[in-house]
């Protein structure tokens, strides 16, 4: 009976050991299934993206912006640099010497008690030399110097509109990409719903064609449509898949991240009259203010090229110590040195140049003509740009108008044509149309709602004004 007992134990042991295995395998299962669910559940969240949120990650992803700032940072060093010209330059230096043969010098022998006319050679120093020189300069007057000061801040002004400029081709090439996929999704939302409406309408046409009171050929046009519509959804598809990857290579973010634009064109021509109001004013376009910029560089080089024809001044001095040895032990106890110091003023004046100067300051003055040239013609570019722009916003929001209107009149149509149809009343070929009529009318408006958008950022372009989408 021991025995007995013992094997019993022993098996509601194992039985029990087995099931409490079974049930951790069952449980680490669970947790790995949870997991992978939450893991897939936070990937295929989609990261909402706003226009404002678009032009902030671009502006802080580009590489021109951050080339342009780059830029800046070199500029400051170059400005001390310049500027360092106008301070004391200090030099030191050391020079040791060997002369295996020491140079001879001829000397008249009259002095030393020798016969007139007579001459002895002699040799002066020793084989081993050790010097050492310090020198300071320090420009007292520089005329060329003086007039080329302004343009320190003539070229921080330069460097700090190309970065505006920068700013402004990435707001508008990012916005432009924004509306276009916007755009493009509105147009697949429009063909997705009339898709859907001819498979309703499908349905009742094969539920007639069974009562006998339509044809076989009923039937078969609606597949077409279909077909047809299908085709465009997938050029759709296509298209937004190319402006959203465009769009993200803008921003910074991963191809494989999947977004969901805000559409805020549900009342597209809400702010028309402020769009309107947008005027233009040449001097604060970004392009004429550099054209200005570089015209005032020129000018001031043009005046420093002149300067370069008036004397120069300076103020020098030196100290030297020299020592001079038989060999090359300069450390010796009984060592002599000799010292020296010199100071003065150097003045340089140009006399003859071949007429460098004068050339260089000519060839400054027509360049400075030129960029003249440039801003006039930019100007007239601009104010060019502005009515056409300005034209176009006018001309898309009536367009927008109409075909909204449009868009109401198709609709009333085919609901009144779908109900006679139902009735018997109608034929599918009217039906079929008032669809097709409708979804053209849904796309127009839907294009000329963006081509709205559009033509409010080819505006604020022209006007110089792209900032304002980012306070918009």
């Amino acid at each position: 009976m021991k025995f007995v007992g013992r094997v019993m134990r022993s098996a509601i042991l194992k039985t029990v050991y087995t099931y409490l295995s079974e049930m951790k395998s069952l449980i680490s299962l669970l947790s790995v299934t949870i997991i992978v669910v939450q893991f897939a559940a936070a990937q295929s969240v989609s990261k909402r993206l706003s226009l404002n949120e678009s032009l902030e990650l671009a502006l802080a992803n580009n590489n021109q912006i951050k080339k342009n700032k780059l830029d800046r940072q070199a500029l400051e060093r170059k400005v001390k640099e310049a500027r360092s010209g106008a301070l004391p330059d200090v030099n030191m230096g050391v020079n040791f010497d060997w002369y295996p043969l020491l140079p001879t010098q001829i000397l008249p022998g009259e002095p030393f008690g020798r016969g007139r006319d007579t001459y002895f050679p002699v040799q002066f120093g020793q084989p081993f030399q050790l010097s050492g020189i310090m020198t300071v300069e320090y420009p007292l007057l520089n005329e060329a110097a003086r007039r080329q000061s302004p343009a320190l801040d003539v070229t921080r002004g330069i460097s700090d509109l190309m970065l505006v400029r920068s700013r402004e081709e990435v707001i508008f090439n990012t916005a432009t990409v924004y509306y276009q996929a916007l755009q493009t999704e509105q147009l697949l939302r429009a063909v997705n719903a009339n898709i859907d409406k001819l498979d309703a309408l499908r349905g009742m046409a094969e539920l007639q064609l069974a009562n006998g009171f339509a044809i076989p050929t009923d039937v078969k046009r609606i597949r077409v449509a279909r077909t047809n519509l299908e085709t465009q959804r997938q050029n759709l598809l296509a298209a937004i898949g190319g402006l959203r990857q465009t769009l993200q290579f803008y921003c910074g973010i991963p191809y494989e991240e999947p977004l969901d634009l805000v559409n805020d064109s549900e009342q597209p021509a809400a702010d028309s009259l402020r769009w309107l109001g947008i005027r233009l004013e040449e001097e604060t376009i970004t392009e004429y203010r550099l054209l200005a910029n570089q015209m005032e560089l020129t000018r001031i080089q043009r005046r420093a090229a002149h300067a370069e024809s008036f004397p120069t001044v300076h103020l020098y001095g030196a100290a030297a110590a020299q020592s001079f040895q038989p060999d090359v032990n300069f450390f010796s106890p009984d060592r002599e040195w000799y010292g020296m110091a010199a100071a003065g003023v150097k003045l340089k004046m140009p006399l003859l140049d071949g007429f460098r100067v004068h050339n260089k300051a000519m060839g400054l003055r027509i360049e400075e003509q030129k960029l003249d040239e440039d801003r006039r013609q930019l100007a007239a570019g601009k104010r060019l740009e502005y009515s056409v722009a300005r034209t176009q916003l006018v001309n898309a929001l009536q367009a927008l108008r109409t075909q909204s209107d449009n868009v109401a009149l198709a609709q009333e149509i085919t609901d009144k044509l779908l109900l006679q149809y139902k009735e018997g009343v109608a034929s599918l070929t009217d039906l079929l149309n008032a669809q097709t009529a409708l979804s053209e009318a849904v796309t127009n408006y839907w294009q000329q709602a963006f081509g709205y958008k559009l033509s409010v950022l080819k505006l604020l372009k022209g006007a110089g004004k792209l900032e304002e989408l980012l306070n918009d």
